[in-house]
């Protein structure tokens, strides 16, 4: 296509190439979030945070999108079922760390586009909301369903387990798995993610650690994540997540190992 108008307007051009915005490109969907009229919001229906669906909408196309706000922190946090943590955070920058932290390790099939972006005068993270969703993880496990490829599903399931463990999320539960109409599994929801501790929280998590995902992990530089998800999260949060992959990295490899011997 030549443009001999302005870039954005080339860019605009062809982004409406494409009528379906689910087939966007990850710089589409992120200019989209960006820049499109938030046309209405509502309680997304989950959670306890009181986070947003939205219709947004740059004139041509229209997408729903999930927002939260949510920025707390607590000293020492008393979870329900009797635990405590210290430092505690529940906060929305976590999902577009998330998210750039997926785009390092080529998760971005699992993990949707999340920007930061001022809604109603306040920061927020504004998700693209997933296209196709069949069912939750909950509502799979209720109904007794079982997935037509079992060998993919877990190589979904350790994926996801391992980046949890990488991330140190503490509040990945069946509700923010989502399942899309071709079985393939999505992760929302970080705000109670990225943790500065540089101890692995379930090492038992790490049983199978697909091949891609240990290459990406071993590739990933400090750099890198400075770089991306430095305006998300503190040095002490890189400090550990970078420690963090370095256990995930060696257990895996000393698992690996053991298993060739046998």
């Amino acid at each position: 296509m030549k443009c001999s108008v302005s870039a954005a307007l080339c860019f605009v051009a062809v982004l409406h190439a494409g009528q379906d915005p689910a087939q966007w490109s990850l710089a589409q969907k992120e200019h989209f979030l960006l820049t499109a009229d938030i046309v209405s919001e509502q309680y997304a229906g989950k959670g306890v945070t009181n986070s947003q669906k939205a219709m947004l909408t740059d004139g041509t196309v229209s997408h729903a999108a999930h927002i939260q706000t949510i920025d707390i922190y607590r000293p020492l946090f008393h979870g329900r079922s009797g635990s405590t943590e210290p430092d505690f955070k529940d906060c929305w920058k976590f999902n577009v760390a998330a998210y750039r932290l997926a785009k390092l390790l080529g998760l971005t099939d699992m993990t949707p586009v999340s920007v930061e972006r001022i809604v109603n005068g306040t920061p927020a993270a504004v998700t693209w909301w997933v296209d196709g969703v069949l069912m939750d993880d909950r509502e799979r496990v209720s109904r007794n369903i079982h997935p037509p490829d079992v060998e993919h599903w877990n190589y979904q399931v350790n994926t996801i387990r391992a980046f949890d463990t990488l991330i140190y999320n503490t509040d990945r539960s069946q509700d923010n798995l989502l399942i899309d109409t071709h079985w393939h599994l999505w992760m929302i929801d970080h705000t109670r993610a990225f943790r500065k501790w540089k101890t692995l929280r379930n090492p038992a998590m790490l049983a199978q650690c697909p091949l891609g995902m240990l290459i990406a992990l071993e590739t990933l530089r400090r750099e890198d994540v400075e770089r991306e998800l430095g305006p998300f999260l503190t040095p002490e949060e890189i400090d550990g997540l970078m420690a963090r992959r370095d256990l995930i990295v060696e257990q895996v490899k000393m698992q690996t190992t053991a298993a060739a011997a046998h």
